[in-house]
């Protein structure tokens, strides 16, 4: 009883010092959606040059998208005419660190490691950029393009008009189970081991960054969500270089992004996106941990203090992102229900999807399914991994398997 206890407290320790960070974070990011459309995104990167790789990762580090939802953006600035550097600068660097995680990673860990982490995300993105335009520019892809989205024109207009909506489901969906599990994830780790573990039973700083490094990189994991983990394992003694290796390889990499990566971008480019990554990871983890062995950044790491906001705003920000998630969890999984059961009596076709991990997934694969001509009363239900939709002309079917396929996404069983 005494460690249930132990694990609650931790929890809401973690959950109470990031909810104010996070929701500024979230306001941040809708701001920027709202100013900075992908139209925009596309014209100024869509062509092939080195100075396409430098713009992609600065566009992309402040950007609030995990690995998924990137992707398509990525490949749509491939299909515009950015190089294949750019379009993995890109799909790197947005993952990485965004405005919300920026936050978060200050209020856990304090502005030094929040500056390393950004600074890591920039050279990790521009160095795979870089060596992907070397060695694999001439790779041909097995798909050459994603479904173009005719969801409607996308002006500023329309864009204010959907701020909160892409607040509440773009943001807080795509984050809420992760985050979730993550921030529960920590309490049980700051509950469970003990101080000073990894000091203790694994002294071996450059082994820890190589078992953080296998952990990440097929581990699917959004830069928030990894956020809570990452500190808690350095407040018990994890070295901080670790940390930041699995801070960086887990929200860019994951099994779908790897497949659609070689299914669009093609096998060499997949393997360097890999390599470098890895490579990178290592390197400025091993030297994160020189540093701070040498200048004694790990003890300003550890001991960093929370008490930045007032007590009040904590609490404020704690009891507003709970009602962000229960209204999140009402909307999507009651409502979502309900229509569910009032369609059945209309023959709609279901394809169950595999590889839809969060709300832009399933956003991905709405799309993908709008730009098949014909379809209509589009429903992608995230849990339970399926799309239902109705079409006009059966023959188009194959055209919605082919669109789904582009995105990214495997169909596992269809039903008519």
């Amino acid at each position: 009883m005494n460690l249930f206890f132990d694990i609650l407290k931790e929890t809401l320790f973690f959950f109470n010092e990031i909810s104010a960070y996070l929701l500024f974070g979230f306001f941040v990011a809708a701001i920027m959606h709202v100013i900075f459309p992908e139209t925009i995104i596309r014209k100024h990167l869509g062509n092939n040059s080195f100075g396409s790789v430098i713009k992609s990762t600065l566009f992309g580090i402040p950007l609030p998208l995990c690995s998924c939802g990137a992707l398509p953006v990525a490949v749509s600035l491939k299909n515009s005419g950015a190089s294949k550097g750019a379009s993995i600068s890109f799909l790197i660097a947005t993952p990485q660190i965004g405005a919300d995680s920026f936050l978060m990673t200050y209020s856990l860990l304090g502005w030094i490691f929040s500056l390393f982490r950004i600074l890591a995300s920039l050279i990790t993105a521009i160095f795979a950029g870089i060596m992907v335009n070397i060695t694999a520019k001439n790779e041909e892809p097995q798909i050459s393009a994603f479904p173009v989205d005719n969801t409607g024109p996308d002006t500023f207009k329309t864009r204010l008009g959907s701020f909160f909506f892409y607040l509440e489901y773009e943001l807080l969906g795509s984050l809420a189970n992760t985050l979730i599990i993550g921030i529960i994830a920590a309490g049980i780790i700051a509950a469970v081991i003990p101080d000073y573990f990894f000091e203790q039973y694994l002294n071996y700083p450059f082994l820890s960054l190589l078992i953080m490094l296998v952990i990440g990189i097929p581990m699917y994991v959004c830069a928030s969500a990894s956020t809570p983990i990452a500190a808690s394992l350095i407040m018990k003694g994890m070295a901080p270089g670790a940390a930041l290796v699995f801070l960086l390889t887990g929200p860019a990499t994951n099994a779908v992004t790897i497949s659609t990566i070689i299914r669009t971008l093609g096998k060499k480019t997949a393997l360097i996106y890999i390599l470098c990554i890895s490579v990178v990871s290592l390197v400025l983890g091993q030297t994160l941990n020189i540093v701070s062995s040498n200048y004694g950044l790990s003890q300003i790491i550890m001991t960093h203090q929370h008490e930045i906001l007032p007590a009040w705003l904590k609490i404020s920000g704690s009891v507003l992102l709970s009602l962000m998630v229960l209204w999140y969890y009402f909307d999507t999984k009651i409502l979502t229900n309900l229509k569910r059961t009032k369609n059945m009596e209309h023959n709609k076709i279901r394809f169950n999807v595999e590889g839809m991990e969060c709300m832009h997934c399933s956003g991905s694969v709405k799309k993908a399914v709008m730009a098949v001509s014909g379809t209509s009363d589009i429903t992608v239900n995230l849990d339970g991994k399926y799309v239902e939709f109705q079409i006009n002309d059966p023959a188009n079917i194959e055209n919605v398997k082919s669109a789904i396929s582009s995105a990214g996404y495997q169909l596992s069983y269809c039903k008519h």
